[in-house]
């Protein structure tokens, strides 16, 4: 206890209520290490719940919640005892979303909040009916009425007992119920309030703080709104991160599930696979619904990238969670497993009440697993069903997805001409919106549509700009399904390719799309070796040379070995030409 000595005199003659006050005083100048010193040396003196309370904030926003979940628990009891019943029940409300949103035992959980409303029904009205109201994390509550239903509640007792802190949570969950309704203008005003508030330094609560920010996060992720992220992120760094070094972690944490989430939206992948990577280490997140639903976003990419397997393994350990039911759809759609994926999707959408944004998701999921059941009906209601929720929505993201959906049904009902304005309809609403693959899909969707209607060239052209997309995100069974129909309009490859798919996409641009062991692969190519002779030159199986040779037939555009070996030559002879610099 020494540096509690030094600030404070000799500790052993403090006594525990000294200590708590030291303690305090300590978490005021940011001394954490030493505030807990000072409360486990209060502790030894005499066992009251306030170093307990105090003990398990500072482990809940250092993340270690096993530690915050003792000391409450520890903390409810002695309050219980001491008749402070008031202060039992609000710690009994922590522990409700620390159990079920943190430690993923929702059971537990329930008890706790079943535990709480027993108490406060002994206390008579208070403002702690208010925080019961949001005891769950809004981001962890399927049904968005009941959600809203229970924000307005929390405003009403906000206001009656001038809660501050109760005002900006309520105002941030209800920002986040209206987002995901499809109410974005409304909801984001809400949001932007409740986070200036914060950032003002009218909100005291740690838990609060951290709940907050994480609706408006979510709220980002659904509304695929990635400059309001950076924009609150960077203020909440300097006005609460920096200044507390990191803490609290649990926030932290959070910025990088949640922003890489959005990043994932945005089609900026190298980035959003960094930040949900730090997530997932080891020691990277102690919470189970950060750590499951930054799974989930990041199984949706490696869906997209071609990374099924992946995937699979990632959400294997949530499929619990509505928010694995869009990922473990894809997965099933990518394996071919239409049924499955319909059964899953519809499955999400009984669970998402009143979530227009993430039901919008599954709708969209479910139109295609329709369609490849062959069950037009189906497959038309599930389109339907999005428009009438983009209609009621002010999101131009679910805008966009209806216009794919009831595009890939057109298409399929062969109105190439309809289901071409369809798809321009959407890429139209994303625009603005930075949702590239969505974009890109539709322009595949619709090139596949005027290849059917006899429009070659009109084909070709979106062909390529999708092409573009894809290859620039990785994103490989897209960029696989553009350069197939370019094959079969005759646009095969490097130089027709290239005319295809506009300017800017010269044979060094393309060379750059390989990874270095594709181009060390490339070079054994041209040279003339088999796959045996390649896999023993670099210490690699002829099945793996074998899949790194279809990779860069894919990214050239090219047919056959003989070709890669010509472009590679062609390469070459470019790269000894070129006047030294």
């Amino acid at each position: 206890m020494a540096e509690v000595a030094g600030a404070w005199g000799a500790a052993e003659a403090m006594g525990a209520a000294e200590l708590v006050d030291a303690a305090r005083a300590a978490i005021g100048r940011g001394q954490f290490a030493a505030a807990e010193e000072a409360l486990r040396g209060s502790l030894q003196r005499a066992d009251g719940p306030e170093p307990h309370l105090l003990l398990g904030q500072l482990a809940y926003a250092d993340d270690r919640l096993d530690e915050a979940r003792r000391a409450w628990e520890a903390a409810f009891h002695a309050l219980r005892a001491a008749g402070e019943l008031t202060a039992a029940a609000r710690v009994a409300i922590e522990l409700v979303d620390l159990y079920a949103g943190m430690l993923g035992q929702r059971a537990v959980g329930n008890g706790w909040a079943a535990r709480a409303r027993r108490v406060l029904e002994q206390v008579g009205p208070a403002v702690e009916w208010g925080y019961l109201e949001l005891a769950r994390m809004a981001c962890d509550r399927p049904d968005t009425d009941e959600l809203l239903r229970s924000t307005e509640r929390a405003l009403a007792i906000a206001a009656e007992f001038a809660d501050q802190d109760l005002e900006a949570r309520a105002l941030a969950d209800s920002g986040l119920a209206l987002v995901s309704r499809g109410r974005a203008r409304e909801g984001f005003a809400r949001l932007d309030e409740a986070l200036a508030a914060i950032t003002a330094g009218e909100v005291r609560d740690v838990a609060v703080i951290g709940r907050s920010f994480c609706a408006l996060l979510a709220s980002c992720d659904r509304a695929g709104d990635v400059a309001r992220a950076e924009e609150w992120i960077q203020l909440i760094r300097a006005t609460i991160l920096d200044r507390t070094g990191g803490r609290p972690r649990v926030l932290h944490t959070h910025c990088r599930a949640a922003y890489g989430s959005v990043l994932c939206g945005a089609g900026r992948w190298a980035e959003a696979e960094a930040a949900m990577l730090e997530v997932l280490r080891p020691g990277g997140a102690g919470s189970h619904g950060h750590r499951s639903d930054t799974a989930a976003a990041l199984a949706t990419m490696r869906v997209a990238q071609g990374r099924v397997d992946e995937a699979a393994a990632l959400i294997a350990p949530c499929l619990d969670r509505v928010s694995a039911r869009a990922p473990a759809a894809a997965v099933h759609l990518a394996r071919d497993e239409a049924d499955l994926a319909a059964a899953v999707a519809r499955r999400g959408l009984r669970e998402l009440v009143g979530d227009r944004v993430r039901g919008g998701e599954l709708l969209a999921l479910l139109v295609v697993a329709e369609l490849r059941r062959g069950d037009m009906v189906a497959a038309g209601d599930a389109a339907r069903r999005l428009a009438e929720a983009a209609d009621a929505s002010d999101s131009e993201v679910l805008a966009a997805q209806a216009g794919l959906a009831r595009g890939r049904v057109l298409a399929a009902e062969g109105e190439f001409d309809a289901a071409v304005a369809a798809f321009e309809a959407a890429q139209a609403c994303l625009r603005d919106h930075g949702r590239p693959l969505v974009a890109a899909t539709a322009s595949l969707e619709s090139a596949l549509a005027h290849a059917a209607a006899g429009r070659r060239v009109d084909a070709a052209a979106d062909a390529g700009l999708a092409l573009a997309v894809f290859e620039r995100l990785g994103a490989a069974p897209s960029r696989d399904r553009a350069l197939a129909l370019l094959r079969e309009l005759g646009v095969a490859g490097q130089a027709g390719r290239r005319a295809a798919a506009g300017p800017g996409r010269e044979p060094d641009a393309l060379l750059g799309a390989l990874t270095a062991r594709e181009r060390e692969v490339l070079e054994l190519v041209r040279q003339g070796l088999s796959n045996t002779e390649i896999g023993a030159r670099l210490f690699i199986a002829p099945k793996t040379v074998e899949h790194h040779v279809g990779r860069i037939l894919g990214k050239l555009g090219l047919r056959g070995r003989a070709e890669a070996a010509a472009f590679a030559t062609a390469a070459r002879h470019r790269s000894s030409a070129d006047p030294p610099a």
